[in-house]
């Protein structure tokens, strides 16, 4: 009866995705964010090397160094008139950051060295809030260190070939059901953590500059698994009859992203940018966890692919000053009644501001991000407690703000 009761109560400790924050946080460059983070057509500076490794050779230095961070102030609402459920988030300042080298080796090859944290957020909800049997609080980080290669055959059209090497950590807390309790009535939670997360993966980019109006370009970063091995479950407020203390091995898909861009100068102080971005979240079809005393877990995922529809400007005041503007809109993976509150990513829009003020070879960027992310009413359906799936359902709604500072170095 004991090993009984302990596989329906572990059969619901984890959520959909105990490992994420659900989305991609596009966060690497203060510059390209002032023109809505649409970089893959534009050559110049340092955040080439993440935006468009191929397009270093089009930059116009030798050598080019950029570092930038981009602190996130977010929050998000939750109600449910039915049940009278409200909630907010009390999400901490997180800080993705990115540090960029460029280096000219020849006519024809260059290298590129790039730093940058495409994954990371937190959500932080009160403990013993409605929705604590999905999620109390999560926060990921990913670093991924990218150095590329590039080939200039030509004074029009060059090809870069990257690597990436990525670490990342998760720290995880969440009730275990809806209603378990220690012997004081403390309700039981579990936390997991994991400092352990590797993976690896390759990216693939074009950039063409058939004349000084119009540059063109493709960038493709192929899937980073994330996978843990030697992560840490600790129970707390123990009923007594589970283990305190468990290990566990999973796997987090970073999807796989094409960027497509368009960039165009009808007259020497004026630029417009248009990008298409498309993430191929539809890899993640489940997330398993493997422990190693409590009870295996599956969870159905299933999530879609999804695009950003990127439009920018700049424009050059004086030749010591550029400021920029954008918009894009950006599409949620979460399909219905998948939707939980660890990853409460809807359908967004987004306005930018930026400028950069440059002093002979060094150069100030900063940028500011305004997001607001459309109502959703919907649904998380596939909590399992004993033999029920109680919905856990509701309207959120979410913004952010986001300022952005670099510095680069030209040489």
């Amino acid at each position: 009866m004991k090993k009984l009761i302990m596989l329906l109560t572990l059969s619901v400790l984890l959520p959909v995705s105990a490992f994420a924050g659900g989305y991609r946080v596009a966060l690497q460059g203060a510059r390209m964010l002032g023109m809505a983070h649409a970089g893959v057509a534009v050559f110049g500076g340092a955040e080439t090397v993440f935006f468009n490794p191929a397009g270093i050779g089009f930059t116009g230095s030798d050598n080019s160094f950029a570092i930038g961070v981009s602190p996130v102030i977010s929050k998000v609402k939750y109600q449910n008139v039915q049940h009278l459920w409200t909630a907010q988030t009390h999400n901490p300042v997180v800080t993705p950051l990115y540090a960029y080298y460029s280096h000219k080796i020849s006519d024809l090859f260059y290298l590129g060295l790039a730093l940058y944290t495409p994954y990371g957020s937190t959500v932080k909800w009160d403990r013993d809030w409605a929705g604590s049997h999905l999620v109390n609080e999560i926060s990921l980080r990913a670093f991924f260190f990218q150095p590329s290669f590039v080939i200039k055959p030509s004074d029009y059209f060059s090809v870069a070939v990257s690597f990436i090497v990525a670490s990342g950590s998760i720290h995880y807390n969440k009730n275990v059901n809806r209603f378990l309790t220690d012997g004081n009535g403390n309700r039981t939670d579990i936390t997991l953590d994991a400092e352990d997360a590797s993976g690896a993966g390759f990216g693939i980019s074009v950039a063409i500059r058939p004349s000084d109006k119009v540059s063109l370009g493709f960038n493709y970063r192929s899937t980073v698994w994330l996978r843990s091995r030697y992560g840490v479950a600790t129970i707390n407020n123990n009923p007594g009859f589970l283990p305190a203390h468990d290990h566990f091995s999973a796997a987090l898909p970073m999807p796989a992203e094409t960027s497509f861009g368009l960039t165009y100068r009808p007259v020497d102080k004026l630029m417009f940018t248009a990008e298409l971005d498309e993430t191929f979240w539809s890899v993640y079809k489940s997330l398993d966890i493997d422990f190693g005393k409590l009870p295996d877990t599956r969870m159905a995922k299933n999530w879609d692919d999804s695009f950003t529809y990127r439009l920018g400007a700049q424009y050059s005041v004086s030749t010591h000053l550029d400021v920029r503007a954008g918009y894009y809109f950006d599409q949620s993976p979460i399909p219905a009644t998948y939707f939980a509150p660890e990853t409460p990513s809807m359908d967004s829009h987004n306005w930018t501001l930026g400028f950069t003020y440059k002093m002979g070879k060094l150069s100030v960027d900063a940028a500011l991000l305004y997001k607001t992310e459309k109502e959703r009413n919907d649904s998380y359906d596939y909590y399992i407690e004993g033999m029920s799936a109680p919905r856990f359902s509701g309207s959120y709604v979410a913004n952010a703000i986001i300022p952005s500072f670099g510095i680069q170095y030209q040489f």
